[in-house]
């Protein structure tokens, strides 16, 4: 073999050499990565559930308090009556 192909042929060999091992540490660091967002995912995950669970629990306490039994007992505790027909007045605004 000529000296240059040689040449070549050892510079081939040893840029594989040396690419072996960091693949190896590419590949290293990027399932690190991954096992961090993983993780991150699980915790909002886990945070979502909470605020759904919040949002169920809201969400209940509103259809307790905008009952029409509990607003008809609060009107009576104020004094409130019911309008009646010809105590209403509409307002039309032009444009």
């Amino acid at each position: 073999m000529s000296s240059k192909k040689l040449f070549f042929k050892n510079v081939a060999v040893c840029l594989i050499a040396v690419s072996i091992p960091l693949f190896l540490v590419i590949n290293s660091i990027q399932a690190r990565r991954c096992a961090l967002l993983e993780k991150e995912i699980a915790k909002m995950e886990q945070t979502q559930s909470a605020m759904v669970e919040d949002n169920k629990t809201l969400i209940t306490g509103i259809s307790v308090l905008a009952g029409a039994d509990r607003i008809e007992s609060l009107a009576g505790e104020l004094g409130l009556k019911l309008a009646e027909t010809e105590d209403i007045i509409r307002v039309e605004m032009g444009k």
